[in-house]
């Protein structure tokens, strides 16, 4: 059996699969010939580490990729799910944006092919162009490779990654009607706010359109009903409280899950579930031997319908992202704990919010001046906003009590270095600013850094001096 592995940047459930007023009909058909996940969350909000936990099976901390690939964190690519389709006789293929690696560096990962030709990676164009470019070539080039194979080669893993629902989003026409354009419950309601979610709806269904297309030619070529397909994404919108946080709007993504002979069709399954169990389930699914390495549970039992549950908790992390900040947690299917550790800077770092009009809507309203507190626990069942803070409540201490064991059990199973005190050292060749940058584009790299930017200077997103 073949395996599709479709993924987008930052849209978390931003599809017409989870209600939202998003025109995805590609995704929603894929949806109704397979299955849905509404409990599936991400192992870290942020972009290649999320990632990186999805295709190893293992969480952040344990697999190096604590912070983003191209300001040079490093993830261990023999584990790496391409790598381990390669060993099991898969031709292994990449189509578009991978980010777990540095550019050019995907056969590190197991990669035998990547489809991306030189001209992809030109630097002549605004991001907002960009990466909608990129996306064509690389449903074209998925498209024709489909097309192209021969009958009798081997079976394929085909990566194909989408870049445009990352910022700077495509250009809003100035026909588009913003004004009818609905906006998340935990944004206010303005202009600014409306267009930035224009640019969202764009991006959204270009990838909407461009996985049809590749769905299409699968049909096409007699492969849909020997291919194993699923559609994700690493995280929530890039707005502020979202992408970069561990609320649910953070690490709450999409997970469309397609192949032949699925048990249960056209249904949803609400499952608390984590992207490090993809790893396991698709051994089970493929009937391959799991790798040791694996923190995960295959959740087939869910699939199957044997079974409502397959665990009692997730967990989530953030290390790095373009500053430090430590931060776990652990949810359950009623409550949320989320803790933070010491990073000497107790608000939120402005550099973890996506620059943007919305960014700007609560940088003029005070965000950046609100405190942190150490911990939080939230009620999910009568809050699943997370807004009211029970951490002080004395009726909420017996649950605080639990998900503290919760979290600390989990740390101690994975090594977590933050159980013990320790900092989550910055990995040689990395790249961090200090807490208090406000913008990518003005950040104030970390002096002990600065020798590593000129060795990064051909991946980074922003020119850094």
């Amino acid at each position: 059996m073949n395996v599709l592995y479709l993924n987008t940047h930052d849209i978390g459930r931003y599809l017409q699969t989870y209600g939202y007023p998003v025109h995805t009909p590609n995704l929603l058909r894929l949806s109704r010939e397979g299955m849905a996940f509404t409990q599936m969350y991400c192992a870290s909000p942020t972009c290649s580490p999320s990632r990186g936990a999805m295709l190893t099976g293992q969480y952040p901390h344990n697999n190096g990729l604590i912070g983003l690939s191209h300001r040079g964190f490093r993830i261990n690519g023999e584990h790496h799910l391409a790598n381990y389709m390669k060993q099991h006789g898969y031709e292994t293929v990449l189509s578009g944006v991978q980010h777990e690696i540095k550019l050019h560096e995907e056969e590190s990962l197991g990669y035998e092919r990547c489809l991306n030709p030189m001209e992809y990676y030109r630097n002549d164009l605004p991001q907002c162009e960009l990466y909608t470019w990129q996306d064509e070539i690389a449903a074209e080039n998925a498209v024709n490779y489909l097309k192209n194979r021969g009958k009798d080669e081997r079976p394929f893993f085909l990566a194909v990654g989408f870049g445009c629902t990352h910022r700077e989003y495509p250009r809003v026409p100035d026909e588009y009607e913003t004004d009818y354009v609905q906006v998340p419950k935990a944004l206010p309601n303005l202009p600014d706010v409306r267009k930035d979610m224009a640019g969202m709806q764009i991006a959204v269904d270009t990838v909407d359109r461009l996985c049809g297309k590749i769905l299409d030619a699968l049909k096409e070529t007699g492969e849909y009903e020997n291919t194993l397909i699923f559609f994700t994404t690493d995280h929530g919108l890039p707005f502020p409280m979202m992408k970069c946080n561990l609320y649910d709007d953070g690490t709450g993504v999409s997970f469309i899950l397609r192949y032949p002979g699925m048990p249960r069709v056209h249904c949803i399954s609400d499952a608390l579930l984590s992207q490090i169990d993809v790893f396991p389930t698709l051994c089970d699914i493929l009937n391959m031997e799991k790798p040791n390495w694996l923190s995960g549970s295959s959740f087939l039992p869910v699939i199957t319908g044997e079974e409502e549950e397959i665990r009692e908790a997730v967990y989530a992390e953030i290390n790095y992202h373009v500053a430090y900040e430590p931060v776990r947690s652990v949810r359950t299917k009623k409550n949320k704990y989320i803790v933070r550790w010491e990073n000497g800077y107790d608000k939120v770092p402005p550099t973890h919010i996506d620059d943007s009009l919305s960014k700007e809507v609560f940088h003029e309203n005070g965000y950046f001046e609100k405190k942190l507190v150490k911990e939080e626990l939230y009620d999910l069942m009568l809050d699943p906003q997370e807004r009211d803070n029970l951490i002080g409540e004395e009726a909420y201490q017996s649950v605080k009590d639990e998900m503290r064991q919760l979290l600390e059990t989990w740390q101690k199973k994975t090594g977590d270095p933050l159980l013990t005190g320790q900092k989550i050292c910055l990995p040689e060749g990395a790249i961090c600013c200090t807490t208090d940058s406000y913008s990518t584009k003005t950040q104030v790299i970390l002096p002990e850094c600065r020798k590593y930017l000129e060795g990064l200077r051909g991946v980074l997103q922003n020119n850094i001096k």
